[in-house]
């Protein structure tokens, strides 16, 4: 088996997801979901031979279903533990109950997801499970290097934090679901409260670390020539599955041929994303969020304007600022760091982000990316000996 320090520094490879279950239809309906994510996908029909594939592929992370005959889920957790204790193991069940639930987190599960699911459930955790994994063995790899304290302090904080604040709205989950028997509307009230209150926190911790290490310079890793329109297009996709986005006309508009940029396709995932995030948000049901695409022959422009209530001139100067939440936004939930995250990656592109907004009449935010600007500003790093 390879060492923690290898397999972190792997983390720019294609993750790599097993899937062990009895029945055909559910291993290739995983595959069919996560493969088009850039996800790898291994199979197994039986505890035995996921144990053969989870010592000789190495996943990052395991799907098991609980009930399979010979070699149960529970049983395939407790031996897998034994050689990759780090491994992430979600459990994928049609019996589930609350003491299914409990006894697979207590066997090492990092979270539950009962049949049938939707894809959209399984996408989302699969990526968190892999952002546990990854802090996992971050944090175990820079124990080993004896690395600079405030790196060592990130990834102690992505896996201390994180870790116990998954587990506690997985449990709860279980219940809002209806696992652990009827809930009285009063108590289950409260129990979405505290859900809320976990994915927040979950967010917030998220926002935080990745700020962090685009600070650091640790966080945009690879640079390849990236389709603008598409980028586009799947950031659009992805937010239409936002609760929030059901209530509102989300479109896209490509103008021309916009090409292509040198870029970290999931740092410009995730600069959209926030973008989008805060659209969805901030617009009111009825209105309306667009992404405009665009093009020269210097740079690619992609434009997400929203009808929502714009900035005033007094939070203008300020919004990129970490933790800086306008008057008028402090009513809506948020971190206060998704603008500042998208600024930075934008400028480690060697590119820039505009705003132009009024109250009462929306916001636009247009990001402009150079062709060549992350192989520029990465040169640029290296000129200043950073």
């Amino acid at each position: 088996m390879r060492s923690d320090t290898d397999k972190a520094e792997r983390q720019g490879s294609p993750h790599k997801v097993l899937v062990v279950d009895d029945e055909e239809w559910m291993r290739d309906a995983c595959a069919q979901i996560l493969q088009p994510e850039g996800v790898e996908v291994m199979t197994a029909a039986d505890g035995q031979t996921g144990l053969e594939l989870a010592r000789g592929g190495e996943p990052d992370l395991v799907l098991v279903d609980l009930k399979m005959p010979g070699m149960d889920g529970l049983a395939y957790l407790e031996s897998v533990k034994t050689f990759d204790p780090e491994i992430v193991a979600i459990v994928i069940t049609g019996h589930a109950t609350i003491e299914v639930a409990v006894e697979a987190m207590k066997a090492g599960a990092y979270d539950f997801l009962a049949k049938p699911f939707k894809p959209s459930e399984l996408r989302a955790v699969v990526r968190r499970g892999m952002e546990h994994r990854l802090a996992a063995l971050q944090s175990s790899a820079l124990l080993q290097g004896k690395a600079p304290p405030a790196e060592l302090h990130l990834a102690m904080l992505a896996h201390r934090f994180k870790e116990p604040l998954a587990a506690l709205r997985t449990c709860v989950g279980v219940v809002l679901q209806g696992y652990a028997g009827e809930v009285s509307p009063r108590a289950k009230g409260m129990i979405e409260v505290a859900a809320q209150r976990a994915d927040q926190m979950l967010h917030f911790v998220d926002d935080w670390l990745t700020l962090s290490r685009l600070d650091q310079g640790k966080r945009i890793t690879e640079a390849k020539v990236v389709d603008v329109a598409e980028v586009a297009k799947a950031a659009v996709d992805r937010v239409r599955q936002h609760s929030q986005a059901e209530k509102l006309t989300i479109r896209s508009v490509v103008t021309g041929d916009p090409g292509t940029v040198c870029a970290d396709v999931g740092a410009l995932d995730e600069l959209l994303d926030n973008l989008l995030d805060n659209a969805v948000r901030y617009t009111p049901a009825g209105g309306s969020v667009t992404v405009e695409v665009e093009g020269t022959a210097a740079e690619a422009a992609v434009i997400v304007r929203d009808t929502g209530p714009g900035i005033g001139p007094e939070d203008l100067e300020l919004i990129f600022k970490p933790f800086y939440r306008g008057k008028a936004q402090k009513s809506i939930p948020g971190t206060g760091l998704g603008l500042p995250i998208a600024k930075r990656i934008v400028e480690a592109h060697g590119g820039r982000i505009e705003v132009h907004a009024k109250p009462g009449e929306g916001s636009a935010f247009r990001v402009l990316l150079p062709r060549n600007g992350m192989k520029k500003a990465e040169d640029a790093l290296v000129a200043k000996g950073q």
